[in-house]
């Protein structure tokens, strides 16, 4: 069969054609970004890919065993749980991170790979212990879910924490849409490691080569370090209105975020961006439950899908994500996401197959980890190194983990309390995703404002130290 070819030569008919296109995309991109950030911006993409390499094997995982186990009503009762296990973490994140840079993400990242070898364990003995009949460790899978999922978001935050220090707003629009492309490079690399080799290694065993590709992240973040000495990226006057803030303490950040419409919206949108997609998350499931009883079945096929969503994610990266921040904006970009959502929960509540909870759950998904997670991080680097290190650990953790707790109670409510099905729950996604909306385009109007101010402040201090230099 003839294979259709599109954007110059790029050929969606096989899959090497397709990898093969992909490199020279990537390799043009590459030439794009200065020589001067090019190893910077290579080893960001190395860590970032391990780190979505290793979270995409167990996540099929995490669900395999959590559904072999319960039933698909336990997921709100594990998202309430992720949301005060989350805080708990962010509590101990936050008093400690007044540490150097070096020790406190070096030593987050060896935790995590050192938890991943403890749960392959617990993972044996809850094994065991069914096997024998005995129980006692039933409470085993829910527990890792709730781990993966704090591994997940704390994992990825840390990294763009260090991403948004080490570059400042100019550079990060040249390369975010780059090295975001290692997301769904890693989750495509993880999901088809599990896809080929849970069947002869078995789910729990899984975890085991999530540990081994994680342990590569530390190194790569000890490179980093000695490439960039330990500094921070000089900004001009990109976030000088958040340099002087206080913000030792809870109280006090939340003061910044409330006094800031520009953070406000952030946080909203990061709210959102957790809270909506749990209700996709919950039809895909759910879905996937009732046509995949089996637990070794019901993985292979969840990375099977994950596979084929993150290699488009990949692809799609490659040739729109930089052209949609560049020519479309920020905006444009934070705004794709939910309206994909309210579009598709529509159609699941005409059409409750799974065939559109599939599109349902990957389109989304694919979004959000390509051009809106670039555009969302984008908006950061028009603040201070204090809000990067301190506030945005509270709003990508705490307040993005807290809306996993919302999500979770309105799920109860919908799916337990009420009795109503997956159209129900689709259908209640559609109002939060119109807010979600609003927030996003708004935000993307803070934050072209925001750049707009630093550019005219860049601009007059190079006049200024032009005109003393004349003199």
């Amino acid at each position: 069969m003839a294979s259709r070819t599109l954007f110059g030569g790029f050929t969606f008919g096989k899959r090497g054609r397709m990898a093969q296109a992909s490199a020279k995309e990537l390799l043009r991109n590459i030439a794009n970004v200065p020589r001067g950030e090019r190893l910077l911006t290579f080893f960001l993409f190395l860590w970032f890919f391990i780190t979505l390499s290793a979270y995409y094997v167990i996540r099929p995982v995490r669900s395999g065993l959590l559904l072999a186990d319960f039933e698909p009503t336990i997921l709100p009762w594990v998202y309430m749980g992720t949301a005060v296990v989350t805080g708990i973490v962010v509590y101990v994140y936050a008093k400690l991170a007044g540490l150097p840079r070096k020790r406190l993400i070096g030593g987050t990242l060896l935790l995590f790979a050192l938890a991943f070898v403890g749960w392959w364990w617990v993972a044996g003995r809850a094994e065991a212990a069914a096997a024998a009949g005995t129980g006692g460790w039933a409470w085993s899978s829910p527990a890792f879910y709730v781990w993966v999922d704090v591994y997940s978001i704390m994992a990825v935050t840390i990294f763009w924490m260090y991403a948004n220090d080490v570059f400042p707003p100019k550079s990060a629009k040249r390369t975010f849409g780059l090295i975001g492309a290692a997301g769904p490079l890693g989750g495509l690399t993880g999901a088809w490691l599990t896809s080929r080799l849970v069947a002869g290694l078995g789910t729990r065993n899984m975890v085991l080569v999530a540990a081994g590709i994680y342990f590569l992240a530390f190194g790569i973040f000890l490179a980093l370090e000695m490439l960039t000495h330990g500094r921070s990226a000089d900004r001009g006057a990109a976030g000088e209105k958040f340099e002087k803030a206080d913000l030792g303490e809870l109280p006090a950040v939340l003061r910044l975020i409330r006094s800031s419409r520009f953070l406000l919206l952030l946080t909203l949108v990061v709210c959102f961006e957790r809270m909506v997609p749990d209700f996709a998350d919950y039809v895909w499931q759910a879905m996937l439950n009732a046509s995949f009883p089996d637990k070794d079945a019901y993985t292979q096929f969840f990375a099977t899908v994950e596979f084929w969503r993150n290699l488009i994610a990949f692809v799609a990266t490659l040739f729109f994500t930089a052209a949609i921040l560049n020519l479309l904006g920020v905006r444009f970009a934070l705004a794709s996401v939910p309206l994909t959502i309210v579009v598709l929960s529509c159609v699941f509540v005409l059409m409750p197959i799974l065939a559109v909870a599939v599109l349902l759950k990957n389109v989304e998904e694919g979004q959000r980890h390509t051009w809106f997670k670039a555009a969302k991080e984008t908006t950061y680097t028009a603040t201070s190194r204090e809000v990067i290190y301190r506030v945005k650990g509270y709003i990508e953790m705490f307040f993005y983990r807290l809306s996993r707790g919302v999500a979770g109670i309105l799920l109860l409510g919908i799916t337990t309390i009420a009795g109503l099905g997956m159209q129900a729950v689709a259908a209640a996604a559609v109002p939060l995703a119109l807010l979600w909306l609003w927030c996003a385009w708004n935000l993307g109007k803070e934050y072209t404002a925001l750049e707009a101010e630093a550019e005219r402040r860049d601009s007059a201090a190079a006049s200024s130290a032009a005109r003393r230099g004349s003199r």
